[in-house]
């Protein structure tokens, strides 16, 4: 049995072992000159064996009402944790998960993946844990170098998980919210059986992966877990992303130890962390030392441990954490258990100490023959020998021969065969002299660590290697320069070796043309087949590679003049990066380039005259600020259409009238509308208001706000626990002070929706108590009650407090209509929120919503207009694409049941040049309808901000809602030759002609415009929605994040073809009513979507025949 390590005493710091001599009975060589005494008499000669649900479940017999998981969508006890586990299980053992069969799991942070872990285990089988943002096609090779049997997924992930496995299931909250009360049969596996799988970065250009034995992970996490002072105390952060393998030992040492597992949003994991810590109360956070910087150690007084791993300590740190927490440096491979070595006694001066091993016999052997055995202080190569290492490498013999070594004669010399298996690090070490500490020195190989996450160059360039074939050669390097964060870059000769060139003096060539396009080719293939960190963020081209007296490549000489770039050199080089950076001639080209980098977030060194707005990473909303931006200046030529159709600074310098740099009047413009005062009687009693009451008079509505305020309500959530209510109450009611559009009413009369604006805000709070629910609970329920539509003059902005009478949590509910806000609004809205909150000044400048109607309506009606219109759609018909099949056609119309589909597509494509993603996704939609309805001249009907008017200053201030559901005309291109940049050129082209009169709408168009259609036409067979955005910035009030949520209980009415950018990736999604929709055939369009979207990224200059959907 395991003795266990005694618990470091935190009231002092442990000492460091000294260095004496062993006496090993038979042998003539001391021991002392090979291994210090600490690792020497700390080495576990027999694993612990015991299996991790066995210790699991002790936990939940003997403290069954623990805390087990504590997460940001729910928690568990021990006992609430293993019952549901249990069920699953069952399911499980029925489809045939037993010992040592594997199962993959697919899913987001949440307090889900706790049961399905917990479920594998207690089936008897192993786990492979995945991230959702891994590239499919990684994911599909996984699966079948592992050998798994199915997958387990949430619902979430489903999509993705059929696309890997047609042996698949979901867990979900409903499954497993009543799991049986008979017991369930204990598992079948033992302490030999395999617990879990990791796959690591290959140098062969594959993943390579291996299965951990549970009595491995249980006999590491024992003898680390004490050192770090674990207990049923403490609160653990689950942090790592799930791609990663310290993600799998965060996910079960807590239970080794009863503690709990704490597990942030992916939201809080990346965007508050210090909010997260405090929130979940954690005790002990393993981070890596990049991810430690983020934090203010002074701010998080329950916090005690903190363990850094997987990247180089640097005495900073040391200094920053040691005065807080108690700090450890922890070290190992994941193929030879979870943390081997550990340092619980940091020092500054000497920060690559990784300390002591923790129940492994660490020896030091020759970097290039592991059968010398080095002495204590020679520098080499470590080599683990344990019961924590791990089983070889998925059907890699060759591998496993170098890598899992037999034990070599000096094992066998010292007696130590029974201590375990041996595993080849990589890594160069050596002991100190004087205490017997190890310091890692390095690698031996190209292997490398980024973000804590360790990875092979060697696979990058294999992959490579596929876009840049023979005779090209390439390397590619982690770059760090002073005070930069390390970057992947890859080097590219075109040239094999010296020989074959003709020599060039410059070892590094500006790129041309060809290279530029076969760059941004490989760079957006690598993105399909490897996770994101691995993907080098640019490409240079090399004259040659450099070459060593040895005959190997010069990487450090690379590195090194890489690292040492300046920012004119960097982007000169730079292939991602390439068009010339021709600096302002004049001083209007010095105004927008400043207004650029104000717009985009970049510095102004960064920007050239002939730089593209779009490649810079420009979107359609960035061009819509940069106007707004600009006409502040006084450059009112500047619109967002001028942004679109002369994209660099040169173009858009020429069509400035700069001689007539006149501010725009910030005053109303003098037209109104004037209602009749019988009909406006008429209102106002139907409202029961008094004229005064009103700032103003009673405005027309938009199409898209006379939907959305028949529509039932929104509410927005904020989480308010722990928060002076009376202030975030005070708060609100000053941005309705400020914000005249969250005063509106509506009132309907002969199928017109008419708004007015209160003069004064509405300030009663309501208060509702919760007892036998959770505050989540009870407000679905009150969002329920709450949905009905609100017009006729009732205030559809209320606030409503639940409260929780014993724990006191509290949510603040948010009831709206999509009416009275748009993206933009709700951007402000909330920042002035948060302003108010603190005491500081609101956002500035703000128009009018009166007289953004005012504008909207002169605009509309306007012959430029109408004439517009005219020419845009002439001899054109409403594409009415039949989007059902027999199941769905035979369902009642007031049938409620919704289609929804989303698929992921790539993560950060790189665009064709100068082509926005916008852009791009309308073309490929364009020709999926094309090719389902056999039409080339496709008009649909397209959702837009609304913000281009040209008469309004200050429009990005406005608050209210702009949008508009406008017709798009794509004509895809039949002549001989015509190619995928043709029709991508021709949809931006559309774009940013409709800009200036996008605000006309179906009841404005169709009447005047184009007598061909029916003049009923009033509504679009469907709807493109582009670029949507999380519209609510992060809400922080008095240092604490409030999560926030939002939902919509109706019945959406039309069908939607939507892109979602997240952080990560892309997403093209279809839906709508079962009525309109059916799910088959939105199955078909998102996945030729999907596909034809991929294809006009990657394939800019294919044929439009070629492609294929």
């Amino acid at each position: 049995m395991f003795e266990p390590f005694p618990t470091p005493s935190y009231d002092e710091k442990p000492c460091a072992p000294v260095i004496t001599t062993v006496e090993i009975s038979g042998e003539d060589i001391a021991p002392q000159r090979y291994i210090p005494e600490y690792s020497w008499k700390k080495a576990i000669s027999h694993p612990v064996n015991s299996t991790v649900n066995q210790i699991f479940h002790t936990h939940a017999l003997e403290r069954p009402d623990a805390a087990a998981v504590c997460a940001w969508d729910g928690t568990y006890t021990y006992r609430e944790l293993e019952e549901r586990s249990a069920a699953v299980a069952r399911e499980l053992r029925r489809r045939g998960v037993k010992p040592e069969v594997l199962v993959a799991l697919l899913f987001e942070k949440s307090k889900l993946i706790t049961v399905a872990i917990h479920a594998v285990i207690q089936a008897g089988g192993a786990f492979l844990l995945w991230d959702p943002s891994l590239p499919v096609g990684r994911l599909q090779a996984i699966f079948a170098e592992s050998g798994a049997q199915m997958i387990i997924s949430s619902a979430a992930t489903a999509g993705i998980a059929a696309e890997i496995s047609s042996r698949s299931m979901i867990v979900d909250d409903q499954q497993i919210s009543h799991p049986p009360v008979d017991s369930f049969e204990g598992p079948a596996n033992r302490p030999e059986n395999a617990v879990y799988s990791v796959f690591t970065s290959g140098s062969t250009g594959t993943p390579k992966g291996f299965l951990m034995e549970h009595r491995a992970l249980v006999t590491c996490a024992l003898a680390a877990g004490q050192l770090l002072g674990l207990n049923n105390n403490s609160r653990t952060l689950q942090f790592s992303s799930n791609s990663f393998d310290l993600a799998t030992f965060e996910h079960l040492l807590p239970f080794i130890f009863g503690s709990c597992i704490c597990i942030p949003s992916e939201d809080e994991r990346k965007g508050d962390l210090t909010q997260a810590l405090r929130k979940y109360q954690i005790t002990l956070a393993m981070l890596t030392p990049s991810v430690s910087r983020l934090l203010e150690p002074e701010n998080l007084p329950i916090l005690q441990v903190v363990m850094l791993c997987g990247e180089p300590v640097l005495s900073e740190d040391v200094r920053r954490w040691s005065p807080y927490v108690h700090l450890h440096n922890g070290y190992s491979p994941a193929e030879a258990g979870c943390i081997n070595i550990l340092n619980s006694a940091m020092n500054e001066a000497r920060p690559n100490n990784v300390g002591y091993s923790t129940g492994v016999i660490p020896w030091v052997v020759d970097p290039d023959n592991h059968d010398k055995l080095l002495e204590v202080g020679e520098v080499g190569e470590l080599i683990i020998q344990g019961h924590t290492v791990g089983r070889g490498y998925f059907g890699s013999r060759e591998k496993n021969r170098s890598t899992f070594i037999d034990a070599p004669a000096w094992v066998r010399k010292f007696g130590r065969e029974c201590y375990g298996s041996l595993y080849k690090t990589g890594d160069l070490v050596q002991f100190d002299t004087m205490d017997g500490s190890m310091l890692f020195m390095g690698r031996k190989d190209s292997q490398v660590k980024l973000h804590g996450q360790r990875l092979e160059l060697g696979e990058i360039e294999h992959q490579l290697r596929q876009y840049f074939p023979s005779p090209h050669a390439m390397i590619v390097e982690l770059v760090t320069a002073d005070n930069r964060e390390p970057n992947l870059i890859a080097f590219v000769s075109r040239f094999q070796d010296m020989t074959s060139m003709v020599a060039d003096e410059n070892l590094f060539l500006m790129p041309d043309e060809q290279f530029v396009a076969d760059a941004r080719w490989a760079q957006a293939n690598l993105r399909e087949a490897l996770p994101a960190y691995m993907v080098p963020s640019d490409l240079l081209l090399l004259s040659h590679l450099p070459m060593m007296p040895s005959g190997k490549t010069d990487r450090r000489s690379i590195r090194m003049i890489a690292a040492n770039f300046s920012p004119i050199e960097r982007r000169k080089y730079s292939s991602i990066l390439s068009t010339c950076q021709s600096q302002p001639s004049t001083k209007l080209e010095e105004s927008l380039v400043r207004i650029w980098a104000s717009s985009l977030n970049i510095p102004v060194d960064q920007i050239g005259t002939q730089d593209n707005f779009f490649s810079l990473g420009g979107t359609s909303l960035d061009a819509i600020r940069l106007a707004a931006s600009a006409r502040k200046l006084g450059f009112t030529d500047l619109s967002s259409a001028v942004v679109f159709n002369h994209p660099t600074i040169q173009l858009m310098a020429g069509v400035l009238a700069v001689a007539v740099q006149q501010p725009l009047l910030n005053t109303p413009l003098p037209v109104s509308f004037q209602l009749d005062s019988t009909l406006t009687d008429y209102l106002l009693a139907k409202c029961q208001l008094q004229a005064n009451e009103l700032e103003g008079g009673f405005l027309p509505t938009t199409a898209f706000q006379q939907k959305s305020a028949r529509l039932k309500c929104i509410h927005i959530t904020l989480d308010t626990s722990g928060q002076d209510h009376s202030r975030l109450e005070t708060a609100w009611e000053t941005v309705q002070k400020k914000h005249i559009s969250l005063r509106s009413v509506y009132v309907t009369h002969d199928d017109c929706v008419y708004q007015a604006f209160l003069r004064q805000p509405e300030t009663t709070v309501s208060i509702q108590y919760c007892n036998d629910q959770t505050v989540q609970e009870a407000a679905a329920s009150f969002c329920d009650r709450d949905a009905e539509p609100v017009l006729n003059g009732n205030r559809w902005w209320k606030l409503t407090r639940i409260i929780h009478k014993r724990d006191g949590s509290s949510l603040l509910i948010i009831r709206t209509t999509h009416a009275q806000f748009d993206a933009m609004t709700l951007n402000v809205m909330f920042k002035d929120f948060m302003a108010a909150f603190d005491g500081r000044q609101l956002s500035q400048s703000e128009r009018r919503f009166s007289d953004y109607m005012t504008c909207r309506a002169i605009q509309n009606a306007s012959s430029p207009a109408m004439d517009f219109w005219t020419r845009f759609l002439h001899g054109s018909q409403m594409i009415q694409p039949v989007f059902i099949d027999t199941s769905s056609a035979e369902l009642p119309p007031d049938h409620i049941g919704m289609v929804y589909v989303m698929r992921p597509i790539s993560r950060n494509p790189i665009l064709p040049l100068g082509i926005t993603l916008a852009s791009v996704f309308r073309a490929a939609w364009a020709f999926v309808l094309w090719r389902y309805t056999g039409q080339n001249d496709l008009v649909f009907g397209e959702f837009v901000e609304g913000r281009t008017l040209p008469l309004v200053q200050d429009v990005e201030s406005i608050t209210g809602c702009t949008a508009a559901e406008t017709p798009m005309r794509i004509t895809i291109p039949n002549h001989e030759g015509a190619t995928v940049q043709d029709l991508l050129s021709h949809s931006q082209a559309q774009y940013a002609t409709r800009m200036p009169f996008e605000t006309c709408e179906l009841p404005d168009i169709v009447p005047h415009c184009v007598p061909s259609w029916p003049v009923q036409t009033t509504r679009f067979s469907h709807l493109l929605v582009l670029e949507i955005a999380a519209a609510i910035p992060p809400v922080v009030v008095n240092g604490q994040s409030c999560a926030h949520n939002w939902a919509f209980h109706g019945r959406l009415e039309d069908v939607q073809v939507q892109l979602v950018p997240t952080k990560d990736k892309l997403h093209v999604a279809i839906l709508g009513p079962e009525i309109r929709l059916s799910q088959q055939i939105a199955d078909m369009l998102v996945d030729k979507l999907a596909t034809t979207l991929s294809q006009f990224v990657s394939m800019p200059d294919a044929l439009i025949s070629e492609i294929k959907s």
